[in-house]
């Protein structure tokens, strides 16, 4: 994605429209989120996603936003845009891309559920709104980036997010749910026991949401690209010339974006449904509900990128990173309540990896400028292609890690990460927030037959 803050790019009113369709991830988040957890807990996990988009917001104006699209300052950082306004560049722009860094502190949320102090929230939301994913980003993303000027040939890939979103967020959930360990209760003697969420209808429900808003994220990204062509965003010479070689193919770069998100979805939740019951003898919904979430976050590096016939590759690989995953999670006794970690950081990096292998060059071109194609279409450039992947996941990861590690370090050493024992068992609500999400769970009988709290 090639950000033109300078200027309002065109099809800046259609970031407008598919913005609020992305800020509507919001929405299936927090209701996936409150439906995997109990009912005690329902009022916090409502106030912190709301409070952590309101910090987002100040946070993403005042300096993410420029650390991210900023003037490059060596490849490393943005250095122009600060409190931002329609002065300082393209305002459409900024809130397409606040929306994505909405997202990214939306992943880290649920790996903490349950069992997080609510001070170490906003903590987190400040350090990867301001810092962790702005540098992804700049990096992935802006032209005269270090990441993106390595080859006059190839460039890295990373369509709508899944090294700068979906590796950001779910690193960072994943080292947080190792630090701040498990709920109480849920491993025992070794053995995982199950502590299934108050409400399977806000999870399913909460998951098409998610669908839905994924439309946005994905489909709304071709018009960043395609903007950014049209003003000018054009790549070296020899780029160039290999571009026009290659020629144009048709139909609309949306459409083959939309038939992708789709397919790799559905593949991937019919396929982990199969297998799962096929296992356990049971058709299980959590499973149908995450290997749906997993395709999608497999999908978002490469929709564009990708023919459909690779996308059907894509959500048989998300199946069975997300089975294998959650698993792995179990055996390495990491509580991450809505498995958000092997969701978004498994699939978000094997996604960004496989465009080493899958990427078509026509598509490429069409919407970079480059030709580099994945290692089945031939040629030199697959193994150019596949090595700026790997560099690409492995920096932001590793960019990730060290913040992540630092942050819950220090949250766990000033005794901020997580609640005490007394208010985890009692509920956050209960403790926290003024009494319990549903009151009439708490009704105390008269003598007469009636009831009162």
């Amino acid at each position: 994605m090639d950000f033109v803050p300078e200027q309002d790019a065109p099809y800046s009113d259609l970031l407008i429209l598919h913005g609020a369709i992305v800020f509507f991830l919001q929405v299936g988040f927090v209701s996936l989120e409150v439906g995997y957890g109990r009912s005690k807990n329902v009022k916090n996990i409502l106030l912190k996603n709301t409070v952590n988009i309101l910090i987002c917001a100040i946070v993403w104006w005042s300096v993410g936003y420029a650390f991210s699209f900023g003037g490059s300052a060596g490849g490393f950082i943005g250095t122009s845009g600060f409190f931002h306004d329609g002065s300082l560049g393209a305002v459409k722009i900024w809130f397409y891309s606040w929306t994505f860094c909405l997202a990214t502190v939306a992943i880290v949320s649920g790996c903490l559920a349950e069992r997080t102090s609510l001070v170490a929230y906003p903590v987190l939301t400040l350090l990867m709104a301001s810092w962790v994913h702005p540098v992804a980003a700049h990096w992935t993303w802006q032209r005269g980036s270090w990441l993106l000027g390595i080859s006059q040939e190839c460039r890295f890939l990373d369509f709508a997010g899944g090294a700068a979103v979906h590796v950001c967020g779910g690193l960072m959930g994943l080292v947080g749910a190792t630090v701040v360990g498990p709920r109480i209760g849920r491993f025992e003697d070794g053995r995982a026991k199950d502590m299934p969420g108050h409400d399977v209808s806000s999870a399913a429900i909460g998951t098409l949401f998610l669908w839905f808003g994924w439309f946005g994220f994905n489909c709304g990204t071709t018009y960043v690209y395609l903007g950014s062509m049209a003003a000018g965003g054009s790549p070296p010479p020899a780029a160039s010339s290999s571009a026009a070689a290659a020629g144009q193919p048709a139909g609309s770069p949306a459409d083959r974006v939309a038939l992708n998100t789709t397919l790799t979805a559905s593949i991937s939740s019919l396929t982990a449904l199969l297998l799962s019951s096929i296992r356990s003898g049971t058709v299980d919904l959590v499973v149908c509900c995450n290997a749906l979430l997993a395709g999608l976050v497999i999908s978002t590096p490469a929709a564009g990128f990708i023919t459909s016939w690779a996308a059907v590759v894509y959500g048989l690989a998300a199946a069975g990173i997300y089975l294998g995953g959650a698993r792995l999670l179990i055996r390495m006794q990491v509580d991450d309540p809505l498995e958000s970690s092997v969701v978004h950081f498994a699939c978000g990096m094997a996604g960004t990896l496989l465009l080493g292998f899958l990427a078509r060059p026509p598509y490429v071109a069409q919407l970079t400028g480059f030709t580099c194609g994945g290692l089945v279409y031939g040629g030199r450039k697959g193994g150019v292609l596949l090595g700026l992947q790997t560099l690409g996941v492995a920096a932001v990861a590793a960019w990730t890690g060290a913040f992540s590690v630092l942050a819950f370090w220090a949250l766990r050493r000033t005794g901020r990460l997580r609640v005490d024992q007394v208010t985890e068992l009692a509920g956050l609500d209960n403790m926290e927030h003024g009494g319990p999400a549903y009151p009439e769970f708490n009704l105390v009988p008269y003598n007469n037959g009636s009831a009162e709290r």
